[in-house]
């Protein structure tokens, strides 16, 4: 099949440069370097760049049309819709596949009606089925076209049970689950002892992550060592100061700021839990990175079907206070801590695997070209 994927900043994972995106991008870009693995002839859009540029990197036919310069509505500059319908006529895909909440996703749908083609919308969080998909006074004006794109696309694809239900919810739409995908590291794992106890926390550095609370962590304990791993996101650079600012003046954080992708696992291996303070995800890809490296999880707000209560693979805390009585339980009781590691790497192995997810989206585009 010719498959499209458009995302806006996931040139920044193909380069090597990915310091202000996220797991909506990292999922497309594994997607479709699976798919061009897999013989089908797979173009990608990105928007990071002015020239626009054309290259083939990893088998993947990349273009960038222009630059969004971090304002979504660019997509609907007159100029900018000529450079990107020239494109996508020259790309001519059986198939489209957009994640994330995006003007963007309005227009290829549109697009894809036009054409007689298919498009796939991939959900990244919970708001992306629930608060964006209202319009409910002039402020949420700017979801208009998102909630279009939603509506009309062929088939969306949800990250848990839930996000399906909120869809249906407020759409009246039915979404179909396919997981997240997730290349396990090649690496055998040693465990930690406990004499090298240390806590990690991965994210952008945003408000919604809520990275203060993690330094509030780190001041309880002081007897611990607190790894503090983001990017700085050019719209919240004054927040990020802030925080890397504040970091430093703690004497048990080491923040280290962006680290590439590729060198994350060894993180995740040498930690013995990762600490999420997020306000809201859809389902974190840091979950999937640590679970892969045998380390549990402690949410304070966000558990993804219940799986972390229910598989065992850390704690849902739900509230600040009981996150510090979780930390301490697990930083005691070794047994209990490895036992949640390895269940972690067994969930993921099971329910997450590369390979079975994208032969799952195979079979979703297969259906829908075919019309099934």
């Amino acid at each position: 099949m010719k498959i499209c994927i458009l995302s806006e900043y996931a040139y920044s994972f193909f380069a090597g440069k990915s310091k202000e995106v996220g797991g909506a991008e990292l999922q497309m870009v594994v997607l479709a370097k699976e798919l061009a693995d897999r013989s089908h002839d797979v173009s990608f859009v990105t928007f990071e760049k002015s020239n626009s540029s054309f290259e083939i990197i990893d088998g993947i036919k990349t273009y960038n049309p222009f630059n969004t310069k971090g304002s979504g509505y660019s997509y609907l500059y007159p100029q900018n819709i000529y450079k990107l319908l020239k494109i996508l006529n020259k790309i001519n895909a059986d198939v489209f596949i957009q994640r994330a909440t995006s003007p963007l996703t309005g227009f290829i749908s549109f697009y894809a009606k036009l054409k007689n083609k298919k498009f796939i919308y991939s959900v990244s969080s919970e708001i992306g089925v629930s608060g964006n998909l209202k319009i409910n006074s002039i402020k949420n004006l700017k979801n208009i076209f998102y909630k279009f794109g939603v509506k009309h696309c062929d088939c969306v694809i949800c990250q848990t049970n839930r996000q399906i239900n909120l869809l249906n919810q407020v759409l009246n739409k039915k979404g179909k689950l396919i997981k997240n995908l997730y290349p396990l590291p090649k690496k055998e794992f040693e465990h930690n002892d406990a004499s090298r106890l240390k806590i990690l926390w991965v994210g952008r550095l945003v408000k919604e992550k809520r990275p203060d609370l993690f330094l509030r962590l780190a001041k309880i304990f002081p007897e611990l060592k607190f790894w503090m791993i983001g990017g700085c996101p050019k719209l919240d650079y004054e927040f990020y100061k802030k925080i890397e600012q504040s970091a430093n003046g703690i004497n048990n954080v080491e923040f280290l700021g962006y680290i590439s992708h590729n060198e994350m696992d060894k993180y995740y291996r040498e930690s013995s839990l990762l600490v999420s303070t997020s306000s809201g995800e859809g389902f974190p890809n840091i979950f999937l990175e640590a679970w892969g490296n045998y380390t549990p999880v402690v949410s304070l707000n966000f558990d993804p079907d219940g799986i972390i209560s229910n598989q065992k693979l850390g704690i849902h805390s739900k509230t600040f206070e009981q996150m510090i009585d979780d930390i301490k339980t697990l930083l005691k009781n070794d047994k209990l801590r490895k036992e949640m590691g390895i269940n972690s790497r067994r969930y993921v192995e099971k329910e997450h695997d590369v390979k079975k997810i994208v032969t799952k989206y195979e079979g979703l585009m297969e259906s829908l070209v075919n019309g099934g």
